[in-house]
């Protein structure tokens, strides 16, 4: 019983020990806008000096994307959040969430057919994963897209070093202008708003 019980302790402090290394430093980054790829595989987010460019297989976004629902969906920015590791790779989630009864009929059965169900208090939550790498921003000029809305989202890391400079990573493979998002030889050409929830 005792080494059951001594296990279970470990396990525990392991865990709480995990989450601290992740979840006890970070920076809250100023997000000015968000594009998808026209074929739903591709996320970015724009910031001021970072790009962070995501690859979406499953195209979950997408299809959250082109619900009938207007405003009902909104992004929770306590919610949604990013672990940095020293190689600039990223991972997180993206949460969105809204008042399931508020929702067309239509969205109703596609989003219950895709896994996602209501709560007790009758909200739903959908988390959409996120994986990709973050790029040092490049200027963008005057053509770049303006932003009407900036998200703060929490950028969780475990070495100090990935805060002192830009040069580590990779430059950008976004360039935005007036008409569209270039990715990497891609047109991301759909742009997504969202209001967010403090």
């Amino acid at each position: 019983m005792r080494i059951v019980f001594c296990l279970l302790l470990v396990s525990f402090i392991t865990s709480c020990v995990t989450k601290a290394l992740w979840r006890g430093t970070g920076y809250d980054e100023e997000i000015k806008q968000f594009f998808v790829g026209s074929d739903g595989r591709y996320i970015v987010f724009v910031a001021r000096d970072y790009h962070y460019v995501f690859t979406d297989n499953s195209k979950l976004l997408q299809q959250i994307l082109s619900l009938k629902q207007s405003g009902v969906l909104s992004l929770n920015t306590k919610e949604t959040y990013l672990n940095l590791k020293s190689n600039n790779d990223v991972k997180g989630h993206l949460v969105l969430e809204g008042e399931f009864d508020l929702l067309p009929r239509e969205d109703m059965i596609k989003l219950q057919s895709m896994g996602f169900n209501p709560d007790r208090e009758y909200r739903i939550v959908i988390k959409i994963p996120l994986i990709g790498r973050r790029y040092a921003a490049r200027y963008l000029g005057q053509g770049s897209i303006p932003n009407e809305n900036i998200y703060k989202i929490r950028i969780y890391y475990s070495d100090p070093s990935l805060i002192k400079g830009v040069g580590k990573a990779a430059v950008t493979p976004v360039a935005v202008t007036l008409d569209a998002v270039i990715l990497i030889g891609k047109v991301v050409i759909l742009p997504f708003k969202l209001f967010p929830v403090y």
